[in-house]
């Protein structure tokens, strides 16, 4: 459809809208200095227009179908994203040479959320219009009907200059999409940058939820005896948007607003000006429909009017650092059925709910306040509202395996995965790393050892996600997913070497769980150290620099990988002998002469209350019968090698830790590797490390030295068929966990004794710099 033809081709069959155009082509306008006036009468339906909710019920829609003039032409458009279905009509009543309306086909109330996406593809099938939206307290005289509108003209200033703005970056995806800060018009504004569709709706959700919290924060503290939202009492955050093409990319400037309409609005006599502002006087078209209010007009009336209506500077800039906190989503838990309650209010689905509720898993979708959606997102409405998520599994495959009730901060998420309801969190990082480190240990320890943890946690977490983003923009990226879980059997190789790292996780940046860093909300932080340890370190990660293959001069910094475990036990492993391949020199093998501590009052500080049940963290023995470990290649990896007789370590990293072994049965060999596959292996959770020596004991005892003497114990019940001899393995093992990076017992030891965190970080962390970046 050519625009122009549908816009004449109406003009045409409507002589009153014809009208009204030539009208325009007349009516008189005057630059105040930034900004513009028109004098314009055929708006005052619009500026006088009484949208309370009697006046809306005694008059019928003009946006519906039904109530329009005959002679109003319409063109079907649909949002490819939802399938709704909207309307284009010429406008009867313009501001600009061609403007338009963009009505919902059905009569639902104006409401921006979950409808933005429309604004974007109207931008990208007429290239040519400037697309606005007028919130339903923000100059929409149709409030109860959803709509958008659009329009050509250069008559607007803040496209008129736009290249002398400056915009300050205050959160971007990419290079490409991003939001800032427009701070040198004449009122506050938060501008979207995108090139790309789904990029562009997700920096509107983002922004729109920020103003969501921050306004219904500052309207509770501005009158105190004021609640928070109740069900349908939830309004939209109050907004004006202009978008238009600029090449490639789509702007889209959106006003937070603070006021309908200025006090002059309601004055009487000489002080009375009827200006009812919408998007385009918030873009700078400032829309007078009498005469006496056209020439009274000023600069400095004008932008009076303007700040009076729009949000301070004071909660612009809160509404920035809201949006420059990086934030970072959690995997949590799945099943058919999720029971969790909102201890607060939240907003779903354009309505405030709180309680207790019931999400179910259907075939059709997820079944929740008896309604199914495809997925289902709860914002918080105050700082304060957090949520709990019943029998959330902690300790997933470990032998502390356990189901608990936990609680988190930030936003809910519900969305389908495979056949079940998948619950992610999404937090900004200090707030995760508050949780993190109260989780990974007791959060009673020296302030210094939770400063270093703080640092080593965002490190890691933010080096995920930009493995995350590089994967899944990989051309290999599939390639690589295969290779990682694959695991070749016994008739295809006889070596399978597999380690487990993050890139499984498609729908959420990290898990919960022990797989990448314990996270189980606000329910373990109990001591105001941590939020001051996080608070401390705000920003900091540990970074390495490369020399550039292009630019000598100029340095590649990336962030450290900085992994960590619980114990180990005087030498510390490095990365390649647990995971991929790749020598970090950050992550080289250090001494540890702290961690072989018997302080019981310290381990009570960094273990948490079920980390306590494992007492033999540095040292330990195994003893596993060869039926058994037969039993556990059988069901874990469908590999039958017969009677086990041997088990051989093949190759060990710099700590002593076997990342290659060799196990040998009647029927073959196999070798398997790395070390988290041996310890899984031999075990049915885990064993603490791959850090192991092996000692072959045969028959039904097993001889051990104790204080000088040699004892016997009986050995277990073998497994499966038995064929007269027995033959046993003793493990004799060391440190808890595969001991790259951080030790914690040992840093938690150093700490103790009065060594600053960024001293920790350097003895774990070797060739690696502190810097801030945020």
């Amino acid at each position: 459809m050519e625009i122009r033809d549908f816009f004449n081709g109406q003009l045409a069959k409507w002589p009153e809208a014809r009208q009204r155009y030539e009208d325009l082509a007349k009516v008189q306008t005057r630059d105040l200095q930034s900004l513009r006036v028109q004098w314009n009468p055929a708006r005052m339906v619009s500026t006088g227009a009484k949208i309370d909710a009697k006046s809306l019920e005694k008059r019928p829609c003009f946006l519906c179908s039904a109530n329009r003039p005959q002679a109003q032409f319409s063109e079907p458009l649909e949002d490819a994203t939802n399938g709704d279905r909207y309307e284009l009509l010429v406008n009867p009543f313009p501001i600009l040479p061609m403007h338009f309306t963009v009505p919902l086909n059905a009569h639902e109330p104006q409401r921006i959320d979950g409808h933005y996406a429309m604004i974007h593809q109207l931008t990208a099938k007429f290239p040519d219009l400037t697309v606005f939206y007028n919130g339903p307290r923000c100059g929409a005289s149709a409030p109860d009907h959803l709509h958008l509108q659009a329009g050509t003209g250069d008559s607007l200033p803040l496209r008129q200059h736009w290249a002398r703005f400056q915009l300050k970056t205050v959160f971007a995806l990419n290079d490409d999409d991003s939001i800032a800060m427009l701070s040198d018009f004449a009122v506050p504004a938060f501008v979207i940058r995108s090139k790309n569709a789904e990029n562009d709706r997700r920096l509107f959700e983002k922004l729109y939820h920020c103003l969501e919290i921050l306004q219904t924060i500052n309207t509770q503290h501005s009158t105190p005896n004021t609640p928070h939202p109740t069900p349908n009492t939830l309004k939209e955050p109050m907004q004006n948007i202009v978008s238009w093409r600029e090449g490639e990319a789509m702007i889209s400037v959106v006003f937070p607003r603070q006021k309908h309409r200025p006090d002059c609005y309601f004055a009487e006599g000489d002080d009375q000006m009827l200006v009812s502002p919408g998007a385009l006087d918030m873009a700078g078209l400032i829309i007078t429909p009498r005469q006496q209010d056209f020439e009274r007009m000023t600069a400095t009336k004008a932008e009076k009017i303007l700040r009076e209506c729009a949000i301070d500077e004071v909660l612009a800039q809160k509404i920035a650092e809201k949006l420059s906190e990086k934030t970072v989503t959690v995997g949590i838990v799945s099943a058919q059925e999720i029971k969790f309650s909102l201890n607060g209010a939240y907003s779903v689905d354009e309505i405030a709910v709180e309680g207790a509720q019931v999400a179910t898993m259907t075939e059709k979708g997820i079944f929740w306040n008896e309604r199914l959606h495809k997925k289902l997102i709860f914002n918080p409405l105050s700082e304060k509202s957090s949520f709990t998520i019943e029998d959330v599994t902690i300790g997933v495959d470990f032998h502390w395996n356990r189901k608990e009730n936990q609680t988190f901060r930030g936003t809910l998420r519900l969305t389908i995965d495979d056949d079940k309801i998948l619950v992610i969190n999404e937090l900004s990082v200090e707030q995760y790393l508050e949780s993190v480190i109260s989780s990974e240990m007791s959060a009673t320890s020296s302030l210094e050892l939770l400063k270093a943890h703080a640092v080593i946690s965002r490190s890691w977490l933010l080096a995920q996600i930009e493995k995350k983003k590089e994967v899944s923009e990989s051309e290999n990226s599939e390639k690589i997913a295969q290779k990682l879980d694959s695991f070749p059997q016994l008739g295809e190789s006889k070596e399978a070497i597999r380690w487990y790292d993050r890139e499984d996780h498609a729908l959420f940046d990290v898990c919960a769980d022990d797989h990448c860093q314990r996270y189980q909300g606000i329910t373990r932080i109990t001591n105001p150290l941590v939020a001051e340890a996080v608070k401390a370190t705000r920003g900091q990660v540990l970074t390495y620099s490369t020399p550039n293959t292009t630019q000598e001069s100029t340095p590649n910094t990336q962030i450290c990988d900085t992994r960590f475990s619980k114990c180990c036990c005087g030498r510390t492993e490095e990365f390649q002998y647990c995971w991929e391949n790749v020598a970090k020199p950050y992550l080289t093998s250090v001494e540890c002469p702290y961690c072989h501590t018997q302080d019981a009052a310290l381990i009570r500080q960094v273990l948490n209350d079920y980390d306590q049940e494992t007492p033999d963290f540095c040292e330990w023995t195994e003893t596993i019968d060869s039926e058994q470990i037969a039993a556990w290649l059988r069901t874990k990896h469908n590999i039958d090698l017969g009677k086990i007789t041997d088990l051989i370590p093949l190759e060990r990293g710099k700590s002593g830790r076997i990342w290659k072994l060799k196990i040998v049965g009647t029927k073959g060999s196999f070798t398997i590797g790395k070390e988290l596959e041996i310890r899984r292996t031999l075990s049915d959770t885990h064993l603490k490390s791959s850090w192991f020596e092996v000692e072959k004991l045969e028959n039904d005892v097993k001889k051990l030295e104790k204080k000088g003497k040699t004892v016997t114990q009986k050995l277990p019940s073998p497994v499966g068929e038995g064929s007269g001899e027995r033959l046993s393995f003793l493990l004799k093992g060391k440190g808890w966990g595969h001991g790259v990076g951080l030790c914690q017992i040992g840093a938690a030891v150093m700490g103790e004794n009065g060594t600053k965190y960024d001293e920790i970080l350097k003895h774990y962390y070797k060739n690696a710099e502190l810097k801030t970046l945020y």
